[in-house]
């Protein structure tokens, strides 16, 4: 199970999203995040039972169920508890929405003059780069800007939606159109005049209706998500070791973070 504290609860997912929030600012030269959380029964499976379908039944053993459990908890003792005792105030979810949605929300509305990076590996958050919004993979540290995204692709991210509801998104259960893929779907978008059968079955009934199917699956914000407000965040020393202490992460307790950044410009992470 990893860390525990000193009651036996498990603390080895809270442990490891501080560090990994730690490096990241350090990375970024900021100490200004928005956290994004999926909350609720999804939405999507009311368009789509399928949507994400086989997630659960990947868990084949007792200890796998045993980790999926605890570190759902731990999760939500993040969001609804330990950040906001450190003083972040920037925590959104909305019922029956997903991370991904509240973060393009986030993205749509970002005040003037203001930037953000989109910290995820998903790369269904491509569609949300634009000149003020760069994505960031922390798995492989590496990002892409705007300029990046389309000397890669071709098209812009606006258009990586498009892709999706050609290709399908496996990660979330998404069927494309047969025989399809990233590839094929981007060189259709670019207006490739190619002739054969996977072309042929994009235009075909079969082939629209699987795109309009996925649209609202893959197309980000899904409607009726609403605007988030932006406040600053009000980060503590001794919030910090509260949380740290009474978690027993003594490695990081009297290690408060932020002291040593230097105040940036106000970059929305």
């Amino acid at each position: 199970m990893g860390k525990l504290n000193f009651g036996g609860e498990p603390t080895n997912v809270i442990y490891g999203f501080l560090k990994s929030l730690v490096a990241m600012q350090d990375f970024h030269g900021t100490h200004d995040m928005i956290f994004c959380w999926d909350y609720g029964k999804n939405l999507r499976l009311k368009l789509y039972p399928k949507y994400k379908e086989n997630r659960k039944s990947r868990i084949k053993t007792p200890e796998e169920e045993e980790f999926y459990n605890a570190f759902r908890v731990q999760m939500r003792l993040l969001q609804e508890e330990y950040l906001s005792t450190i003083g972040f105030a920037n925590i959104f979810y909305q019922r029956g929405y997903e991370g991904d949605d509240v973060m393009a929300s986030v993205c749509h509305n970002l005040p003037a003059g203001d930037e953000g990076v989109i910290i995820t590996s998903d790369q269904d958050l491509y569609q949300l780069i634009s000149p003020r919004v760069s994505f960031f993979n922390p798995q492989k540290r590496k990002g892409l800007t705007l300029q990046s995204f389309k000397r890669q692709y071709g098209i812009l991210p606006q258009d990586w939606w498009k892709v999706k509801t050609l290709a399908g998104c496996a990660s979330d259960e998404v069927p494309g159109i047969k025989g399809v893929g990233e590839k094929t779907a981007i060189k259709y978008l670019k207006g490739f005049i190619v002739k054969g059968k996977v072309f042929d079955t994009i235009k075909s009934p079969e082939g629209r209706r699987i795109i309009k199917r996925n649209i609202p699956l893959v197309k980000l914000p899904m409607l009726g998500i609403r605007k988030f407000e932006l406040k600053n965040d009000n980060l503590s020393e001794e919030g910090w070791h509260n949380v740290t202490a009474k978690l027993g992460m003594k490695s990081i307790q009297d290690k408060f973070p932020w002291k040593r950044l230097k105040k940036v410009k106000n970059i929305k992470k």
